[in-house]
């Protein structure tokens, strides 16, 4: 499902960052200060670009189906590749958008590995949405 044509490279220290419709400003940006802790990890560094594409829509998709709201995936900076920029960083920018459960993402700090590096917010499944609703109608009367 995730586009395997081929994609304009972007240089190693371009910061990556999108919200989807709806994301609330403030969500966004505590996505980008790191305020919200990783709950799993992607290490892209050495694969191909085929084998990375496989293991992205893998890992969002079981992440997504484990609750998890917040990922880091690391593609690098491509200073390893011969290509003219960060191939690996360059499709990721492309593919995150394609996939429904991501509502944003962004580069992450240099704790997390910074502009090689980026973090992954997730929306909400049906099963933690409900859970909410139960926790915050508690002791309503609807």
């Amino acid at each position: 499902p995730l586009s395997d044509a081929e994609v304009p490279l972007l240089d190693a220290y371009y910061v990556l960052e999108w919200q989807g419709a709806g994301v609330q400003h403030g969500v966004f940006r505590k996505l980008k200060q790191g305020v919200y802790e990783p709950e799993a990890r992607l290490d892209l560094h050495r694969m191909t670009v085929e084998r990375a594409r496989q293991e992205v829509f893998s890992f969002i998709e079981e992440a997504y189906s484990l609750n998890l709201r917040s990922l880091c995936i690391v593609h690098g900076k491509g200073f390893g590749s011969k290509a003219e920029g960060a191939v690996l960083k360059s499709y990721l920018n492309v593919w995150l958008p394609q996939l429904a459960p991501v509502i944003a993402y962004a580069s992450a700090q240099p704790r997390h590995g910074g502009v090689g590096a980026v973090y992954v917010l997730l929306k909400k499944s049906e099963h933690k949405k409900q859970e909410n609703r139960i926790k915050f109608n508690r002791g309503r009367v609807e």
